[in-house]
């Protein structure tokens, strides 16, 4: 998803990322950020608090403050990118609510969405199924599909 928002080279987007965190080679946490601000919090941690997802501990109040703030953002983007829905995400109902927001906007909207999930969100627009074998081709695509979208 971050190359994607670096392709498309458009300030005026909105939404969030959930890069990893490692230490050395041993992931240890996920972090939500703002892509409009930057903003960050802890998503979910193996040594936090919360519901379990793994060996994972969710943030449920860190998920509902950066929600508040990218809710804030979205008035004034282009584009917004949601990377990702899932299980982690969707412990928080604000998150959930946003997501419902956002594809109710009319805006295009780029999504990860968990594949246990798809059947949820299938109708909120076009499905493809990445694979490391067409991630090039889609990419190009989506881009493609995003400035064709911004003339």
């Amino acid at each position: 998803m971050a190359r994607l928002v670096e392709d498309i080279g458009d300030r005026q987007i909105a939404g969030l990322g959930t890069p990893e965190v490692r230490r050395g080679k041993v992931r240890i946490s996920f972090k939500m950020i703002d892509l409009a601000t930057g903003e960050e919090e802890i998503l979910a941690s193996t040594w936090g608090k919360g519901p379990v997802v793994g060996k994972y501990h969710v943030d449920v109040e860190a998920i509902d403050r950066i929600v508040a703030k990218i809710e804030s953002s979205l008035a004034s983007a282009r584009f917004i990118f949601i990377d990702e829905i899932g299980k982690m995400e969707l412990f928080s109902n604000r998150f959930e609510e946003f997501v419902d927001n956002v594809f109710a906007l009319g805006k295009p909207v780029v999504a990860v969405v968990h594949r246990s999930l798809v059947g949820q969100y299938r109708d909120k627009g076009r499905l493809v199924t990445l694979t490391r074998n067409n991630f090039e081709e889609l990419r190009a695509r989506i881009v493609a599909d995003l400035k064709e979208w911004r003339a």
